[in-house]
């Protein structure tokens, strides 16, 4: 209800102007509580659409971007000459009750795309395929001692990398070589490898085997966290250069 000041004028304009107060009555219904928030969610929307990218990527420690366009729309730059993109997709973000998200991961030798479902304290990813460079995993554990030449083939229906663990889906590689990070290493021939993407209550794993077998040679596990844990386990210890026993590396996505 909204209440209105209205000039009063009397009978022969004897009130000599007195003011009175009259009630105005606006009649709320179902449709107009609707329209007024789908204005005030494209509003929001619109908002989002013009926000930098910083919000959800900030800049590093010593005060570089690490990404540019928009939360809409954007790319973060990676190690190697890798870089992820994003789109929102506002349609399938209404069905899923998440932000959810195109992604294209490009660089060397890698074409990547998938979409991300995205809302506090869960990420996850669907539908990732295409082809990638084995040193795009240099981009995601730096930490690691050598870099891989092989061509992934990926084909990942799920991939949880934060909140519950969850995943499904395989990679293949081709042969290929393995050399120690560092300049004039000595290459070592790598045969090819398969993967397969797996959950279990504490982590969601992608583990690398020698094609025809069993034995892991690489594997990673991301926690509901965020937290990475990429290890070399037995079968990878005299196959990859520098390797001389497992090893482990921590760190975060």
């Amino acid at each position: 209800m909204l209440k209105v000041w209205r000039t009063r004028d009397g009978e022969g304009g004897r009130a000599g102007g007195a003011f009175q107060f009259e009630r105005l009555t606006v009649k709320v219904t179902r449709w107009r509580v609707v329209l007024a928030a789908v204005g005030v969610g494209t509003y929001g929307l619109a908002l989002a659409a013009t926000a930098p990218s910083e919000i959800v990527v900030p800049r590093s420690s010593n005060g570089e971007r690490q990404a540019v366009g928009t939360v809409w729309a954007g790319e973060r730059a990676l190690p190697g000459g890798f870089a992820a993109g994003w789109a929102l997709e506002p349609l399938s973000s209404l069905l899923n009750l998440s932000a959810a998200e195109r992604l294209r991961v490009r660089g060397p030798d890698t074409e990547l795309t998938g979409q991300a479902l995205v809302r506090p304290g869960r990420v996850l990813v669907r539908d990732l395929e295409g082809v990638a460079s084995m040193r795009l995993l240099n981009a995601f554990a730096p930490g690691l001692p050598f870099a891989c030449s092989p061509m992934m083939r990926i084909d990942v229906a799920r991939l949880s990398v934060r909140g519950t663990p969850e995943g499904a889906g395989g990679l293949t590689t081709t042969p290929g070589e393995c050399a120690p990070v560092g300049a004039g290493a000595t290459a070592t021939p790598i045969p090819a490898l398969a993967g397969t993407v797996t959950a279990d209550g504490g982590a969601t794993t992608v583990t690398l085997t020698r094609a025809g077998s069993e034995d892991a040679v690489m594997r990673a596990r991301v926690q509901a966290d965020g937290g990475l844990t990429a290890s070399v386990e037995p079968g990878g210890v005299g196959l990859l250069p520098g390797i001389g026993a497992p090893v482990s590396i921590e760190t975060s996505l």
